[in-house]
Formats: C-alpha cells, structure tokens, sequence
C-alpha cells in the first residue's frame, strides 16, 4: 500500500515565479546602476592629467617668458637710464652697467632653463634657485632691509653713508654740486615764494642751499636767509664736525654766500645720499619681486614636468 503512494509536484503560483525572475534581472541592473554612481563620485583623472600636461608645455612656460621680459626690460631702462648728478664721483655708472649685466645673463639663463626642462629638469632647477636667491638677497641690500650689508657692496645705505661722510670724497662731491649750479636754480624757480614748501624740494636744494627747518631762520628768499634776533642754534643740530675739531651745528655752518651756504653742513650729504638712493631702492624692490615670483614659477614648472614623466610611464 505505500507502493502505491503517488508523489505529486507541487506547482509554485504564477505570480511568485514571476516576482523571483524580475527579482533575478534587476540586479545586474541595480549593481550596474551602483558602479555608474561610485564612478561618478571618483574625480576625473583624466581630465586632471589633461589639465597638468597643458600647464607644463604652455601655460606656465609662457607666463614665465614673459616673467622674464621684466628682466630685460628693466636692464635696457638702466643702460640707457640718465645718471644723477655727480654720482660718477662714487663710480656708480659703472655699478649700474654691471646692474644691467646682471639682469640681462638672468634673463638668457631664465629662459634656457625653460628650454632644456624636458632634459635636465633638476639642474636647471638648481641653477635656477641658486641664481635667483642670490638675486634676492642683492635686492634685499639695495632696498635696505636686509642689515649685512659690509661697505664692499655698492650702493647700499651703509656704502652711501661711509663714502659720504668722506672728507676727500665731499669734498669732491660738493664742488660738483656747486659747479652743477644746484642753488641757482632755486634761486629762479622760488623767488619769493613764502613759505617755502620744502618737502616738494630735490633734497640737494632743500639740504644744500637752505638751512635746516630746526634753525627758526627767516627767509628773505630762497637762498637768503638771517637769523632772528636773541635765538641761538637750537641743541639738537649741533652734531657737525667743525674744522679745527670743535662741533659746529648746521644752524652756525650756514652762510648767505653762494659758495658757502650750507654746502658742509650735515642735511646737505644726507640729502645728496636720498637723492641717489631713490634709484637703488626701486632696483632693490624689483629684484626681490621679481625673483619670488620666478622661483615660483620654476618650481611649478619642475612639478609640472615631473607629473607627467610619472603618468606618461
């Protein structure tokens, strides 16, 4: 009798065959659907790879070449740049000629270093940082801040004031500016004027050919001046070296004659030294901006050429 038992199949219902198959082909779909997101979320590599290939081969080379430009610009302005007067006596054109030089062999080393990248990346790197931080430091010196400045680098604050406070050399220098006839224009372009705005004045004229503002003195013109009556030197000014070793303020060194006036006194070699460093000082400021934004730039160049050697293999 249990021979005759019979197995019958159980037929599962239609709708539950149809919901494990539907089931059975979305998920590829759903795992597809998750790769295409997580995918999405990643950054694009290649556009990244794009970007930094564009950079090394034409954008920062040329804006570096045109970096450069700066360089031979300001070399020619110097070259051609009109020296002051009686600065020669100090032997500053010479000083500016080899100023000039100097930025012209930055320039062409600059740009070779731009040529031979793909070649010899990391030595023209090195010469690159080693020329430009020498570069900088010399900036610094002639912008004043830098403060190891030793009276072998020229035109330097230091170097001004110990070639000016020379007697042989202002000696020289002031009979320059005597024969330059620096007070007699003065005499033309202010006659009357009072009071005088000295602050818009060459500093030559306002040291030179006037006293000091310290000295209270009343001006009949610009280069006539008579003290006030029962009013010495104030203290402050008496700190001139007079000629037989005694101390004589600029207030007492001052003269109505025109080949005296205040040709020795104190004001008159501080304001040739800013009449000269003028110059140096914006020389010195261009030298430090322009040798940050080149190190910069060459080094971004490096790291530019370097990434691509290290997708390219």
């Amino acid at each position: 009798m249990a021979d005759n038992v019979q197995v019958v199949p159980i037929e599962e219902p239609a709708s539950t065959a149809t919901a494990t198959a539907t089931s059975t082909t979305n998920e590829p779909e759903t795992k597809s659907s998750d790769q295409m997101e997580s995918q999405s979320d990643k950054p694009p590599v290649g556009m990244l790879v794009t970007i930094v290939n564009l950079c090394a081969i034409g954008v920062l080379p040329i804006f570096t070449f045109f970096l450069s430009l700066t360089l031979l610009g300001y070399a020619v302005w110097l070259l051609y740049m009109r020296s002051y007067e009686c600065e020669d006596i100090l032997g500053l054109p010479r000083v500016q000629t080899l100023a000039s030089v100097g930025l012209l062999a930055v320039f062409v080393i600059s740009n070779a270093a731009l040529f031979l990248r793909r070649k010899f990346p990391m030595p023209a790197l090195v010469v690159m940082v080693v020329i430009l931080l020498l570069m900088m430091f010399m900036g610094l010196a002639y912008a004043g801040v830098n403060e190891m400045q030793s009276r072998r680098f020229p035109a330097t604050a230091r170097w001004f004031k110990l070639k000016v406070m020379d007697d042989v050399n202002w000696n020289n220098i002031k009979s320059c500016v005597y024969d330059k006839g620096a007070c007699n224009e003065l005499f033309y372009q202010y006659p009357k004027e009072k009071p005088y705005n000295r602050r818009k004045m060459p500093p030559i004229k306002n040291g030179c050919c006037m006293p000091p503002e310290t000295c209270n003195m009343d001006a009949l013109n610009a280069t006539f001046w008579y003290r006030r009556k029962d009013e010495g030197p104030p203290l402050e000014t008496e700190v001139l070296y007079g000629g037989m070793g005694g101390i004589l303020s600029d207030c007492e060194l001052w003269r109505n004659d025109w080949s005296i006036m205040c040709y020795d006194c104190r004001s008159c070699k501080f304001g040739f030294i800013r009449s000269l460093r003028r110059k140096w000082w914006q020389l010195g400021v261009f030298l430090v901006v322009i040798s940050i934004l080149l190190l910069i730039s060459h080094l971004l160049i490096f790291l530019a050429t370097f990434w691509e050697r290290f997708k390219g293999q």
